[in-house]
This record gives C-alpha cells, structure tokens and sequence, in this order.
C-alpha cells in the first residue's frame, strides 16, 4: 500500500510540474514583450560560418549566434519593454571548423572579422614599434629570445629545443598552440597537433607598396626581421583607412565572435 501511494504522490508532482510549465509557457507567449522577442529575432541572429577547405589549406570558420527567446524575456520583463540590449544569445557552431581540421594550414583568416594580423621576426624595435602603438602582433621566438614578461604574443619558433621553448611558454605565457610552418618544424608542429600557419603575405622593403596595393580582410602579414619600421608604419596606416582591425594571431584563428 505504501508503494502505491508514493507511486501517488510522484505521479501528482510529475501533473503538477507539468501543468506549472504549460500555464509558464502560455503567460510566455501571450506577453507582448515575448512576441516583440520573437518577432526581432531574426534581425539579430547570426548565422555560423563554416570553415573553407582550399587542398592543403583552410580559413577558419565563425561561430553564429541565435537570441534565446525565453531567457532575454526574463531579462527584459522588469523593464516591461522590448529592448534589444538585453538581448541573451546561444551560440551556434560551424559544421566545418578548423579545430576539426588541423592537418590543414592556415594562410588567411576570416574575412567576416574584418581585421588583419601580423607575424613578426625577431627584431626589437619592430617589436617596440608594435608595443609603443598598441598594435597586437605575434612574435616568433626560440629559447634565447623568449621573454617571460613579454606583452605581445610568442609563438614557439624553435626545432632542436621545441620541448625546452614549448615549457617555458606554458609556465609563464598563454600557449597559443600555434606553429608558423616551414620546411624545419612542420614535422614537430604537426607531431604536436599545432595549428598550422603559412602566409603568402610576406612583408619586407620590397614587397611593402605590392602589400599596401591588395589589403583584404583576414589577411596575415609575415615581416621580415630586416624590414624598416616606416615601411610597415605606411601598411598600417592604409590598413587603418581601410577601417579594419589589427589583432593577434590567436584571435584571427578563432572562430568566435568578437
């Protein structure tokens, strides 16, 4: 008897749950901020960017973004008014993306960023010209140049010490998990499940007017450690015309959303 009747009392919680969710749901839907919701919703909805696969080569995706109905009603209901800075977003994810895809190399990034990277040699003032200005930028490094307290990002550039450089990243910076390939660590880097970069974007004093000539979005920008800080300044500067971003390498590898 006492199993029937706690048999009872869980079929009557489970009614009542039930019930509370369907009245829930129809007070929901009867709002006018609710169908305000529903209604604008496709205005701020962000459909994902797959990855695109070229042979060897990828450009990263982009995630999406889909507003949560139910969940920006609740942040908009003490307000009693549609307001789409309360919006609240649930991400969607490409089908293609690069973290699927690491065998592949990187030589541009998304376009839909609208912003560009670069890839520096080692030089220090190249390096102070970035820092000075507040320009990001991704710095290749080996065990005799890394910094501990460097600012900019570091990518572990080293074949013979790759474990020795790859420690003391991890111990003291943020690991970006990158590899600028070439002919003497793509074996290390694709042993490592790196992400894999190689740009035909090659800065140096002869190509910078060509470069300046063909800005494009997603473009990555390799210097070259004997190229004159005013060359890169005139790119940069016609890159800022241009209204795009200049952001790390890191980031440009991303596929979220700024």
């Amino acid at each position: 008897m006492k199993h029937f009747r706690n048999i009872g009392i869980l079929a009557i919680a489970a009614f009542s749950f039930f019930y509370t969710e369907k009245i829930a749901n129809l007070t929901l839907e009867n709002s006018e901020i609710y169908q305000k919701i529903k209604s604008e919703e496709q205005k701020f909805n962000e459909a994902f960017v797959n990855a695109e696969i070229n042979d060897n080569y990828i450009t990263p995706g982009l995630n999406g973004k889909v507003v949560n109905i139910k969940n920006s009603f609740y942040n908009m209901k003490d307000l009693n008014a549609f307001n789409s800075y309360y919006l609240i977003f649930d991400t969607s994810y490409p089908e293609v993306t690069l973290e699927n895809n690491k065998d592949k190399i990187v030589n541009k990034g998304n376009r839909y960023k609208k912003s560009v990277s670069f890839i520096l040699e080692y030089n220090k003032n190249i390096i102070n010209y970035f820092k000075e200005n507040n320009l990001e930028a991704s710095i290749l490094v080996d065990v005799d140049n890394f910094n501990k307290n460097e600012k900019l990002e570091q990518i572990n550039n080293e074949v013979n010490k790759y474990k020795d450089l790859e420690a003391l990243i991890n111990k003291y910076t943020n690991n970006t998990h990158i590899c600028y390939v070439s002919n003497k660590n793509e074996k290390i880097c694709r042993k490592n499940q790196k992400y894999l970069v190689k740009t035909n974007k090659i800065l140096n004093n002869n190509t910078f007017l060509s470069l300046k000539n063909s800005i494009e979005p997603g473009d990555i920008y390799y210097v070259e450690k004997n190229a004159d800080v005013k060359n890169i300044k005139i790119l940069i500067n016609s890159i800022i015309y241009k209204d795009l971003d200049i952001i790390s390498l890191s980031k440009m590898l991303s596929e979220e959303r700024d």
